[in-house]
């Protein structure tokens, strides 16, 4: 074999459309046309799944529930609009040299940060290099390094200083970036949200604790007022944001309910005006009684199962292999999750410059897959005598526990005998970050829309490899892609470590993410195409109804 699985823990991968490299004109906040008739109510309260395990940008994870926290309260050189383009934000424009390898931001002027201090290039010389401290251990360490930024990788593996990655402040308001490789996604890249800046000032002062109310200084759109632990958090209009003028939410509130049923019950109630999610049942429900109450986009990530590949049971291919071959995805996704989700054969969405996998399994009636696991599961030792004993982990949800019950009934007839081990989301975010599970309900989103994204979170050293999956081969495929500047060629590239990732089955795709929510029909401004499904509260408005 030649490949290895790694004894540390993961740390969680990064938690998406490859746009073009081009700088378009500034989007403004919740622009309204002039037609519309402006409701006096503008606050919001959001459902938000879960109480979100840190603010602090260097410690958030994609598709987390922070994430959803951190999109109104910081704001990057650049961001995503609701049609997935990238737009200036903190930068008012940017320049690139011909190779591709040298960029310079221009922040517009007199930006400032919530409490009224200035904002410089320097501040984001000081949250970039902070995301590759040791001392942070940052689950987002790994995008920056994506990023090709001069001596990056150099610093993550301890052989040079922070001060010597590739950004410097050239002035106040030029930030500089040197890469070493171009990156045709980068500016992708940087419009995430490990990129924002941060104070210096306020992060030595409070320490850890910079990220309390009444501490935190921010550069959005929002400022945090108010967190009362798995309760919820406000935030409220920043008027120190530069575009505040067209910001039309006052207020906003997130709720950490992981209860689909205790957020649909208070929806009802008009408590809540957008929900984190909607439970099958109300939502075919509400989609023939009341389909302006359902909003919703496809999303680039996928619903999985992870294996912890460091426990002797599952070292043996063929026993991942038989457990994901007798899933049947068309079942689940058409009677259990059943919100258009497209059944997830292979790791990867198709995307633009990417078209999906072709896996012949999904061609089968499900009757040949069954039999074909089963003498998988024969030949690696396991029968009636010997059964395949499995605990599988999930994290609250209804959802979550419908899907972990369907799978192992699917699972019943070849004599594995599965426990399910539901917890709490913190409780069982340790529980996989320490590799204290068998195997876990998990999901895997792109922070940007290129392959990579997806795809690097199983490399050898990656931080966020939760599985444990470590195949050299894998990893050289990655290197030659990033290294190829022909699309198709690189697209080709990227089919191959999809299909050896898929032949070594160290996570079961189960289907493609959607985002459905319910929302208040009055609520406008929400997003039409960008598939990372991020809402910024700052385009969003009421209107009278």
């Amino acid at each position: 074999m030649f490949y290895r699985f790694a004894v540390r823990p993961a740390r969680r991968w990064l938690s998406p459309l490859l746009l073009g490299l081009m700088a378009v004109p500034p989007s403004l906040a919740s622009s309204v046309v002039e037609q519309t008739y402006i409701s006096d109510r503008q606050t919001l309260v959001k459902g938000n799944g879960a109480e979100p395990e840190s603010l602090d940008p260097a410690l958030i994870r994609s598709g987390f529930p922070g994430e959803v926290v951190l999109v109104d309260l910081f704001e990057g050189l650049v961001s995503e609009d609701g049609q997935g383009m990238i737009v200036p934000a903190q930068a008012q424009r940017w320049e690139t040299s011909e190779d591709g390898l040298v960029w310079r931001f221009f922040l517009r002027p007199q930006l400032k940060w919530s409490n009224g201090e200035p904002l410089t290039a320097r501040d984001f010389v000081y949250a970039w290099r902070r995301l590759l401290n040791p001392a942070q251990a940052s689950p987002s360490a790994g995008l920056l390094l994506a990023t090709g930024i001069n001596n990056a990788q150099s610093i993550y593996a301890g052989a040079l200083d922070l001060d010597a990655l590739g950004v410097e402040a050239e002035s106040d308001q030029i930030l500089k970036v040197t890469l070493e490789r171009p990156v045709p996604y980068f500016l992708q890249l940087v419009s995430q949200r490990p990129f924002v800046p941060v104070n210096e000032r306020v992060i030595t002062q409070f320490g850890k604790q910079w990220t309390q109310p009444g501490k935190m200084v921010s550069n959005g759109p929002y400022k945090l007022a108010s967190w009362v632990v798995n309760e919820r958090i406000e935030a409220e209009r920043n008027p120190q944001y530069w575009d505040d003028a067209h910001t039309r939410i006052q207020r906003v509130t997130y709720l950490p309910l992981a209860s689909q049923h205790g957020e649909r019950l208070r929806y009802e109630a008009g408590e809540i005006q957008l929900t984190n999610k909607v439970a099958l049942e109300y939502y075919q429900k509400t989609m023939q009684e009341a389909p302006e109450r359902i909003w919703g986009l496809p999303l680039l990530g996928t619903y999985l199962y992870t294996f912890n590949l460091n426990l002797p049971e599952l070292q043996d291919v063929r026993v991942r292999q038989a457990l994901s071959m007798a899933i049947d995805r068309y079942l689940l996704t058409e009677k259990v999750s059943g919100q258009g989700e497209r059944p997830a054969w292979s790791l990867l969405p198709a995307m633009p410059g990417y078209d999906e996998l072709d896996i012949p399994l999904s061609r089968e009636d499900q009757s040949t897959r069954l039999a074909r696991a089963a003498a998988l599961l024969a030949q690696a030792g396991y029968n009636s005598a010997h059964p395949l004993r499995l605990t599988l982990t999930y994290n609250t949800s209804e959802n979550h526990k419908k899907l972990a019950l369907a799978v192992a009934a699917m699972w019943k007839p070849l004599g594995v005998e599965v426990s399910l081990n539901n917890m709490e989301w913190n409780a069982y975010q340790v529980a996989k970050n320490s590799g204290d599970f068998m195997l876990a309900r998990s999901f895997l989103f792109g922070d940007y829309v290129e392959p990579s994204s997806m795809l690097g979170s199983f490399r050898c050293q990656d931080p966020q490899n939760e599985s444990g999956y470590c195949n050299p081969a894998f990893d050289g495929l990655l290197q030659q892609a990033s290294e190829t500047l022909d699309a198709n060629v690189r697209s080709g590239i990227y089919h191959q470590a999809e299909q050896l990732l898929m032949e070594e089955v160290p996570v079961i795709p189960v289907y493609h993410y959607n985002q459905m929510r319910l929302v208040d029909p009055a609520l406008r401004g929400l997003p039409s195409r960008n598939l990372k499904g991020a809402i910024a509260t700052k385009d969003l408005y009421f209107s009278q109804p």
